[in-house]
């Protein structure tokens, strides 16, 4: 499975600047127009100011197409634009155009001394008093500084925590600005700083939430480029191919309107596409169209090359074409490592374990596993480290170690078991997005009638409680299939313990020492023991297809067992069994063969080789509305044979089949094993169970 590499290294650069273009041109032409439109009407004084703000208009537009490009004179162009500024949030609106080309360039840490100095302007802006103009606009420029900040740890993989706030405090402040259309491109911003931090459900949600707010704003609709793009390459990531190629679809329609850094994105992410379907040769063809497109707008030295060359080489790779994949990571390794972007290292290492592996060079491929350098302690996105695990499990396999491999298998799965998890997830955030997301309305026009606010609000709370209500039913039938997947489990347990007890009721060992003893002893014990031991056998065959018996039923049948079982124990060995007056043995139910098992247990654990008098006591009586049924011998006491006690014998059957019947009954059925003990020595083991009135037995 190829990582959804894309999202980390290619948006942090192609996509980020013409997003952050558009942005901010956006932000620059709603203050001028808001500036031009407050302005007093007539004269010549609106006129001059339209003039200057139209030019102004189109000067940064320039620098935004040159910033998107990173044209050499961008910087000297922005440098002429702060000189001649008539003011000084304009010229503050120029520096943060410096900001995102120094973020870039080979030195991206220049970056953070324009960004301090934009949100020092701007504080100390706010102490003064403002007109409402003045903080719409001033609002424009932190989010714009924010948002620039943001883009700068995404790029470079530092701080996603701090990256997701900044894009919430830039969303928060254009929601009181006069750029709320750029809404929008901060929500598209936001999910793709949840996808490097793996929460695909949350970037799903901004993802709609972007494009609801450019339906509900009236944007063109080739805003919905970058929308599309992103939610085809969640959908890609989740291995839903037919959604993602639905995107992908709609994003191709509006090819020739992209700019070349989002046309060389848009092939990268349908190159995955075909990657991810292991269609090689396409995928192959796709990035070689980028590879062409960049050289053909003079970006072969951007990071949209660097990005190319990285996935040609897992391409070239996997079509057997080492050479080319090692000349290409070859030819990236050097750029990656000069920028210390430890994930694209990390993927390339990843390739290198492949191309040893796939040529047979087992030793290089291990000599690159071993190398503990910082790529290993760095934290990488799921897919990539999935990727990592496929190639690991190809080498294991190659050196006959199993075991890892078969590990590595496993981790896969739970990956492939995640992505299902994750799918599911947002679906529901979906369902959520569409009945709860922000329903802003901008109009330039500030005075709303108070009756289609009414109706707005009547709207809302419509699509509220429908959420509500299909969130409800979503709920119930999930209660439902869980409670029929617990019915199913708990009827397979019953099953398998009734398999069990019929395995266990009376042990083969048992049978086949009586039948040889018999054999030995025929010439003087009487004939009919042996018709006395067939009996015993019929009873407990017929006794086990049942999951409860009477009571008079158990003890009958107990008392042919302990007569079978006498003449293993010697003269020396007594046995009484009392049943209280006040027991009803034709009325009171108990589970089938519980008795045989608790008696067979002493017999055999606490009598059988004990010296000395062996005495084994059958008790009967009721307590309330419980009948209590106790078992008791003289041996060495539960302590003695504890040691050879499994989970597995006749006891572990009894505790299973209470555990089961009580999930199912208010009474619990109740059962104990305690050693007999006089002044301090144990002398003895009693087991304990009680059975109350009314139990439905499974």
């Amino acid at each position: 499975m190829k990582p959804n590499y894309l999202l980390i290294v290619r948006e942090a650069c192609a996509k980020r600047i013409s997003t952050f273009a558009c942005r901010t041109c956006a932000t620059l032409l709603a203050a001028l127009v808001v500036s031009v439109l407050s302005v007093g009407c007539g004269g010549r004084s609106a006129s001059a100011t339209d003039d200057a703000d139209s030019a102004r208009i189109n000067r940064l537009r320039q620098i935004d197409d040159s910033v998107m490009t990173f044209a050499p004179s961008t910087q000297r162009i922005i440098d002429e634009g702060i000189r001649t500024a008539p003011d000084s949030i304009t010229a503050y609106e120029y520096r943060l155009r410096e900001a995102r080309f120094l973020s870039l360039s080979d030195s991206p840490e220049r970056s953070k001394n324009c960004i301090d100095n934009i949100l020092r302007f701007a504080s100390e802006q706010r102490k003064q008093k403002l007109s409402r103009k003045q903080t719409l606009r001033l609002n424009s420029l932190v989010a714009g500084a924010y948002n620039c900040r943001a883009v700068y740890y995404h790029n470079f993989h530092r701080n996603k925590e701090q990256a997701i706030e900044l894009y919430r405090s830039a969303y928060d402040l254009l929601a009181n600005s006069d750029a709320k259309h750029n809404m929008p491109n901060v929500c598209a911003n936001l999910a793709d700083a949840y996808i490097q931090n793996n929460e695909i459900p949350k970037a799903a949600q901004w993802y709609r939430r972007a494009l609801f707010l450019v339906d509900s704003l009236s944007l063109p609709e080739k805003e919905n480029i970058t929308l599309y793009m992103g939610l085809a390459q969640i959908y890609l990531s989740l291995h839903d191919f037919d959604t993602a190629l639905h995107y992908y679809k709609a994003t191709e329609n509006y090819f020739l309107m992209m700019s070349p850094s989002m046309q060389a994105y848009f092939l990268n992410n349908f190159g995955n596409y075909y990657y991810f379907l292991k269609d090689y040769p396409q995928a192959l063809k796709m990035f070689l169209r980028m590879k062409r497109t960049i050289e053909r707008h003079g970006m072969q030295n951007n990071f949209d090359m660097y990005q190319c060359k990285v996935n040609l080489a897992d391409v070239y790779l996997n079509m057997d074409s080492i050479s080319r994949s090692q000349q290409c990571l070859d030819e990236v390794e050097p750029y990656f490592r000069k920028r210390h972007d430890l994930t694209a290292l990390h993927y390339c290492k990843t390739i290198r374990i492949g191309i040893a592996t796939r040529t047979g060079n087992t030793a290089a491929a291990q000599r690159i596993i071993d190398s503990n350098d910082e790529t290993e302690n760095h934290p990488v996105q799921y897919s990539l480290a999935n990727l990592r695990n496929i190639y690991l499990q190809r080498y294991y396999e190659k050196v006959g170690d199993y075991r890892r491999a078969y590990t590595l298998m496993n981790e896969i799965s739970e990956y492939n078991d995640s992505l299902e998890h994750n799918h599911s997830n947002m679906r529901s955030a979906e369902i959520m997005a569409r009945f709860t997301s922000d329903t802003l309305k901008l109009h330039h026009d500030l005075t709303i009638e108070h009756k289609n606010a009414t109706i707005e609000k009547t709207q809302k709370q419509l699509l509220l409680s429908i959420a509500i209500v299909l969130l409800l039913m979503l709920l119930f039938a999930l209660w439902i299939m869980q409670s029929k997947r617990k019915q199913m489990k708990a009827q397979m347990d019953i099953m398998n313990l009734r398999l069990n007890i019929v395995r266990n009721r009376i042990s083969p060992h048992f049978v086949f020492n009586v039948l040889n003893n018999k054999i030995v002893n025929a010439g003087r014990v009487d004939d009919t023991e042996l018709l006395d031991l067939t009996r015993l056998i019929r009873t407990n065959l017929d006794m086990s297809r049942q999951p409860a018996v009477k009571l008079a039923e158990e003890l009958d049948f107990v008392e042919k067992y302990i007569r079978v079982e006498r003449f293993m124990l010697g003269d020396d060995f007594a046995w009484h069994i009392n049943v209280a007056a006040d027991v009803d043995r034709e009325k009171v139910l108990v589970p089938s063969m519980f008795l045989q098992i608790l008696t067979e247990n002493a017999i055999i654990h606490g009598l059988k080789g004990w010296d000395g008098h062996k005495e084994l006591t059958i008790e009967v009586h009721r307590e309330l509305h419980t009948t209590v049924i106790n078992v008791s011998d003289n041996g060495p006491g539960f302590s003695t044979f504890n040691g050879t006690f499994k989970k597995k014998t006749g006891l572990g059957i009894i505790a299973q089949t209470v555990a089961i019947n009580n999930e199912h009954n208010k009474n619990k059925i109740r059962f104990e094993i305690t050693n007999i003990e006089h002044d301090g020595n144990v002398c003895g083991c009693r087991a304990t169970v009680r059975v109350p009135d009314g139990v439905k037995f499974l």
